[in-house]
This record gives C-alpha cells, structure tokens and sequence, in this order.
C-alpha cells in the first residue's frame, strides 16, 4: 500500500491507516485524525463579520453628519485609503483564526495520542501520550449548542505528574473516547502477551 503524509483534509470517515508522519514509529497505524469541531469557528465569525461591516457603518450612518467633507474629492479617497488597511487588518486576522484552527491536529494511533497545537504563525507545541499510560478516559457535552452538533471535550487521566491530557472541542467525543479505550485495552493486552511470552 502507498502511503502518504498526514492530509488535513482527509474526512474522518475515510480509511486512515493509510497515512504516516514524521516520527513515526515501526508498525504504527494511524487510526484516527481529528481536529476542533467547525461549530468553535462560529464565535469568530460573527466578530470579523461585524468587524468587515464597521467601515460600511461608519460611512453610511456617521459620516454625513460627523465628517461630511470625506464624501468628496479628494477626502473620499483618504477614506478609501484607510479602508484598505483597515481590511487589510481583517484577511491577517482571518487568517490567523483559520490557520489555528486548521493546524490545530490530533492524531490517534494504535501506541499513543499525539496533540498538534498552533499558535500563531511561528509556533507549535506537539505533546504525545503512550496508550499505556492512561489511567482513565472521560468524554463530556456541555450546553445546548455542542450537544445539538454533537462535539465536546475528552480528559484522559495519566500517571504522569501533568496529570491530564485533554482534546477540546472534538466531534464525536463518546465514539472517539471508545475508540480510544479499545486501542488501550488491545496495547495493554499485547503487553501482557510480551511479557508472558518472556517468560
């Protein structure tokens, strides 16, 4: 089978034990590829689109009265000018929402969970837990809106000091925690198997 490197873009529904990353261990499935529900965007939706009809407001509605000397040449072309910016201002942000939210990754294997968190441009966090070394696994909806779109959070109890490893705002989270605890039974069964045969 060709594989290939992690796609962002790939549907969850897909088969994904196609797929390897970097650092990546021998005989290492990718089992699951999951990022924030699209539901978490919708906040800043409506901020940048307020944001992208705040020039439009304030040239309809104040400037007539306030300032009506930028309805004319040359100030109209001044206004226009930092209207640009102005959006110019707004792409950077959308951006910068879209590149965290779309960077933000995890990815689910048959030995551990590995968090791919980004913030800003120039900066990424990657933590990793082995399969072995949870101790509890809990999923949790909280509100109307995640229960209705069916998104929530899952905390998993390590025997690390950190103590928790959390995935927010995750799609699915009871069949994704599942999923996970049966990885976890078959790692801990193919341990006990090892060492049995060890013996």
């Amino acid at each position: 089978m060709t594989k290939k490197l992690i796609n962002l873009h790939k549907n969850n529904s897909d088969k994904e034990n196609g797929y390897i990353f970097p650092g990546q261990h021998e005989n290492e499935e990718v089992v699951l590829v999951a990022r924030r529900h699209w539901m978490v965007l919708l906040p800043y939706f409506l901020h940048i689109a307020f944001m992208c009809l705040l020039p439009i407001i304030f040239y309809v509605l104040i400037v007539p009265y306030v300032l009506p000397a930028f309805l004319e040449e040359p100030y109209n072309r001044l206004f226009i000018l930092f209207s640009v910016i102005y959006y110019g201002f707004v792409w950077i942000i959308i951006f910068t929402v879209w590149a965290d939210y779309y960077l933000d990754v995890w990815i689910v294997t048959n030995e551990r969970i590995i968090d791919i968190e980004q913030i800003g441009f120039f900066n990424r966090v990657v933590s990793e837990l082995d399969l072995k070394r949870i101790q509890d696994i809990t999923s949790s909806v909280h509100g109307m809106i995640p229960t209705m779109f069916g998104f929530g959070h899952i905390h998993i109890q390590t025997a690390a000091e950190e103590g928790k490893f959390d995935l927010k705002s995750v799609p699915h989270p009871v069949t994704i925690r599942r999923r996970i605890t049966k990885l976890y039974r078959a790692a801990r069964e193919k341990d006990r198997f090892i060492f049995k045969g060890d013996e």
